[in-house]
């Protein structure tokens, strides 16, 4: 079974060499970081390529095996599932699944684009790694704080999560402003999923870089406001990294 996400020709082109043209115009920087834990925004490409390729660019230069974690936007979930099909199909090839244990549901992987939207970047920077995906819905944090320790050593780790959502810019920007800060003074009493839908999933990084004295360097922020001109009904973006 192979998995052909339903945000491929949607969020992204689904076509390779398209795709490959949208990566190619903006030059990856040098990486400038041995970081194994980023978080990233998921959305259509032309609101969150650029900033995705530069936190992304961020990371240990190779890797063996990526975990995402994202949240259920479409499907309800409790605890955390995996899928334990062959492979996810993108337009730079196929993504070989690598489960972990955990509850397999393979049926929600296709439609949930918070986790999809990253094959992509996962294939263009990663491209021989294979792929364990996992969707968590109403869960503890601090159980994504220990998978966080247990696996951060052999895989990178990817935080999938957007911020402020369908606000008025001006209330959007203040918003953002203040779960910036929450994330960077690794601050998990308060934030929920009203300041960023993958909420778990961050307080989760957040709960082991305060065990292991790790700070999250900012990689640039930016909102939906900025590529489609609509300040009233705004999403907002931004990305990290672990040093």
């Amino acid at each position: 079974m192979k998995i052909k996400p339903l945000a491929a020709g949607k969020y992204y082109p689904d076509n390779k060499s398209e795709l490959l043209n949208l990566f190619k115009e903006l030059k990856s920087p040098p990486n400038s970081s041995d970081s194994r834990l980023i978080i990233v925004p998921h959305a259509g490409f032309e609101f969150i390529r650029e900033i995705s390729i530069k936190t992304y660019s961020a990371l240990n230069d190779t890797a063996e095996n990526v975990i995402i974690f994202a949240p259920a936007t479409y499907n309800l979930v409790y605890g955390t599932v995996t899928s334990d099909a062959e492979a996810f199909v993108t337009p730079f090839g196929k993504i070989a699944i690598k489960p972990y244990d955990t509850e397999i549901n393979n049926k929600i992987f296709a439609s949930e684009t918070a986790l999809t939207v990253q094959l992509p970047f996962v294939k263009y920077f990663y491209p021989k790694a294979t792929l364990t995906p996992i969707i968590y819905g109403c869960e503890d944090y601090k159980n994504i704080a220990k998978i966080i320790e247990n696996e951060i050593d052999k895989s990178l780790i990817i935080i999938s999560s957007n911020l402020s959502r369908f606000l008025p810019e001006r209330e959007a920007l203040k918003l953002d402003d203040q779960t910036s800060r929450m994330i960077e003074r690794k601050q998990t009493e308060d934030f929920d999923n009203e300041l960023a839908d993958g909420a778990v999933g961050i307080c989760g990084a957040i709960e082991f870089a305060k065990k292991h004295n790790l700070n999250f360097i900012r990689t640039g922020y930016t909102n939906s406001a900025k590529t489609n001109g609509d300040t009233s009904n705004v999403v907002g973006y931004s990305g990290w990294y672990l040093a």
